[in-house]
């Protein structure tokens, strides 16, 4: 009776047990699904497309920069260009510059909840903030000034560093939890 008692516990221990451990990876394999398609989230829906946009500006910027400032050596934002550099200028500003500028502040906009930390980077909003004094340059090219600049100036090279950090630790994390999926479920499916 005590042994057939004994044997009743343990089986009930035993069962008990086994429930909680299945319970407990089960637990650890949902928090690492959420963690894997909020990564592939952030990747797909705000990184990679800022990433994108982002180094396509700077290529453009440099390219620009190289063909066009660097030979006539100006720089200085409050020296009046001349009609044909001005042209050009503007050309660039309008098909190349303020659109992606606008793309990207549209996509940090609608995907802002994808920004990795609890608070939106100062660097984002600062590029935000510059993005959408295109609108005013744009829609008063002519009364804008000299320099046919916008008011708040591009973040520079600390907003793309920072898409490409974000963007590079993100893909880090997403190859680490799907190795991990990978390896649990090939010792799941043989256990």
């Amino acid at each position: 009776m005590i042994a057939s008692m004994v044997t009743a516990c343990a089986s009930i221990l035993i069962a008990v047990m086994a429930y909680w451990l299945n319970h407990r990876a089960e637990t650890r394999r949902s928090q690492r699904e959420a963690r894997i398609d909020r990564v592939s989230s952030q990747l797909k829906d705000l990184y990679g497309p800022l990433l994108v946009l982002t180094e396509t500006n700077e290529r453009a910027w440099a390219e620009y920069y190289r063909h066009y400032i660097r030979p006539i050596g100006a720089g200085r934002a409050d020296i009046q260009l001349p009609e044909s550099e001005e042209a050009r200028w503007r050309t660039w500003v309008e098909t190349v510059f303020a659109p992606t500028a606008q793309k990207i502040r549209d996509i940090i906009t609608a995907r802002g909840d994808l920004i990795i930390g609890r608070e939106m980077p100062p660097v984002v909003l600062e590029f935000c903030a510059h993005a959408a004094t295109y609108d005013v340059l744009l829609a008063n090219w002519d009364g804008a000034g000299p320099s046919k600049s916008t008011l708040i100036r591009h973040p520079g090279n600390q907003f793309l560093s920072y898409v490409r950090e974000s963007y590079g630790s993100l893909k880090e994390e997403q190859t680490l939890l799907l190795k991990v999926a990978r390896e649990d479920d090939r010792v799941g499916f043989h256990q």
